[in-house]
């Protein structure tokens, strides 16, 4: 006798690389699905700002809207339903199990944190990539999601696919983390390796703008928020503290860094932007900071578009997670797995 098929639908706001890269990536994994947990999977909604919002019941034509995809592309003729003139409306219209929230990063938070609370509200579960409203709300949308019985779930907004929260979560129980640092903005790290060896500041910062991985504002790399908003989540997520990105000593990095650069270099040091949280009386200090480090730190050794988190704990002592240049793909994953978890 064949088993019968469970249905589970996603609903998407945000289109953009990272979602498509999703998109692609359940298509490969369709047949898994249905053999591992008996599940099949339709995208039953996908809301953007530029191309328009799109909800079917039955399914849209995923892989049509991806082959057919371009910058001037718009969702609204695979519209199949009433009018759907807000994101408000999206959410509640979709029909989805799952939201996932992939719009662009703002500092605020906004209008990201009021999609997810719309959607832990209405009972669905929330898959982010979007730094901005778990930063600057985590608590709020985190209480929320136990009160409403569904998972809001964040893996990919410090460290793309790599496994940090599920880590922490699944495989570290009990454990105290005392500080952590890390190399955690791949923008800045390819500027200052890619500096070392005499390369311009201005042709590196071009590059990571050209592979997708810089912000779409880069004053959000260069100026630290970034890494703010990524060490703030940390913070709040690992550590039990309260820091949002704004309560965080930043600095930046300039084309004037060059020369610094190359003087650490001379030293047999190496100069990287640096985040770090650690515990000061009762109080938990988050910082941003140009560093100069000896050549046998591992954060010295780390290159180009790789990001690296050291945890210092009470039970594995140092625990250094390593991604070696990232991707959209990577990015991607983080969402997958996070979808896995609710499986």
């Amino acid at each position: 006798m064949e088993q019968e098929l469970k249905q589970a639908n996603f609903a998407f706001i945000g289109f953009g690389k990272v979602a498509r890269a999703f998109a692609r990536l359940l298509i490969n994994r369709r047949k898994w699905f249905i053999r591992k947990y008996g599940v099949e999977w339709n995208i039953t909604g996908i809301a953007t700002n530029k191309h328009g919002i799109s909800i079917d019941p039955r399914g849209l034509p995923i892989e049509k809207i991806l082959r057919s995809w371009k910058a001037h592309s718009s969702l609204n003729n695979f519209h199949n339903g009433p009018a759907c003139d807000s994101h408000a409306d999206f959410i509640r219209q979709c029909g989805a199990d799952v939201l996932f929230e992939m719009s662009l990063l703002d500092l605020s938070g906004e209008p990201a944190a009021s999609h997810i609370h719309e959607a832990l509200r209405a009972g669905l579960h929330v898959i982010t990539t979007n730094k901005g409203p778990v930063a600057t709300h985590f608590r709020r949308l985190s209480r929320l999601a136990r009160q409403r019985d569904v998972k809001f779930l964040y893996e990919g907004v410090v460290m793309d696919g790599a496994p940090v929260f599920n880590l922490f979560r699944n495989t570290l129980p009990s454990t105290h983390i005392r500080s952590l640092r890390g190399i955690l903005n791949s923008t800045t790290n390819y500027i200052l390796t890619q500096m070392e060896q005499g390369a311009s500041f201005e042709t590196a910062l071009e590059y990571t703008r050209k592979k997708g991985i810089a912000e779409a504002d880069p004053r959000l790399d260069l100026e630290g928020w970034d890494s703010a908003a990524k060490l703030s989540i940390l913070i709040q997520a690992l550590m039990g503290g309260s820091v949002k990105p704004d309560e965080i000593e930043r600095h930046g990095i300039s084309e004037d860094i060059g020369r610094k650069v190359r003087a650490a270099v001379r030293r047999d040091r190496r100069l990287r932007r640096v985040a770090r949280a650690y515990r000061q009386g009762g109080r938990v200090i988050g910082k941003v900071e140009l560093q100069e480090l000896e050549i046998f730190d591992p954060l010295a050794s780390i290159r180009g578009l790789s990001n690296i988190l050291v945890l210092n704990t009470d039970t594995m002592q140092e625990l250094a997670i390593i991604e070696n240049n990232p991707s959209v793909e990577q990015t991607a994953f983080a969402l997958f797995s996070d979808l896995v978890s609710l499986m």
